[in-house]
């Protein structure tokens, strides 16, 4: 499930956001390449502001729900339930402004999602200045608690370096019952996905983390200065990973 639904109003281009190139393809493209690479045969995309030009964007053979109202990851990721009404097992959940995002780093979430059983994996990674990036949130023993957006972050975990890249690996049916738990009660009034994170380790189910090989291609794309930055890097990560 990739989610590009988002307007990305501080990038100052007409385009929507998912379809903002990097070193020549729409980062959309380029997220959902990492993730067929990794074994993904099943592509659904959330698409919401301007979804016919980002389903012009994406083309054929991918399946498409509308997010009518952008009212947040969680609310996004809620949309596409009625798709997977059926299917039980590992969903890769990521966001389709991660350009860098490399097939190896995918493939290892799943791999430990599936070798531990947990009700969650999740793809972090170690910035020394991680910014309005959410942080995680871990136990004494280093087991994964939750996430905390950085806007809603006190300034003690402000200083965790440890950040969400935004990409996921859930079990269904479990994670569309967590997010039914979801509420808007934030600094931003939206539906949060990493808010499912908190509500499984509160039900006790088991998530695991996996921390990303080069931190860099878990640069997420929010404003003009994330975008060049990117398109320095890309000469570097547009190599078979």
């Amino acid at each position: 499930m990739i989610l590009a639904a988002g307007k990305g109003t501080r990038m100052g281009r007409g385009e929507p956001k998912a379809a903002v190139p990097v070193n020549g393809r729409p980062m959309v493209v380029r997220v959902m390449d990492a993730v067929r690479k990794a074994g993904a045969t099943r592509i659904i995309a959330v698409v919401g502001h301007r979804a016919e030009a980002v389903k012009a964007v994406i083309g054929e053979g991918v399946e498409y729900v509308v997010q009518e109202e952008q009212l947040g990851t969680g609310h996004a990721a809620r949309c596409a339930e009625g798709l997977l009404a059926c299917f039980r097992g590992p969903v890769i959940v990521a966001h389709a402004d991660i350009p860098l995002l490399r097939d190896s780093d995918v493939a290892r979430l799943v791999q430990r999602h599936r070798r531990t059983g947990a009700a969650a994996t999740l793809l972090t990674a170690l910035f020394d200045d991680p910014g309005s990036l959410g942080r995680i949130l871990r136990g004494p023993e280093g087991r994964v608690l939750g996430i905390v957006e950085a806007r809603d972050a006190s300034e003690e975990q402000l200083k965790i370096r440890e950040i969400n890249v935004a990409v996921y690996c859930f079990n269904a049916p479990l994670v569309f019952e967590a997010l039914r738990e979801v509420t808007s009660d934030n600094a931003q009034g939206q539906y949060y996905l990493t808010d499912v994170i908190g509500i499984l380790v509160a039900r006790g189910e088991s998530v695991k983390a996996v921390t990303m090989e080069v931190a860099h291609a878990g640069l997420g794309v929010d404003t003009v200065e994330d975008l060049a930055r990117a398109q320095e890097l890309s000469a570097t990560h547009d190599r078979p990973s």
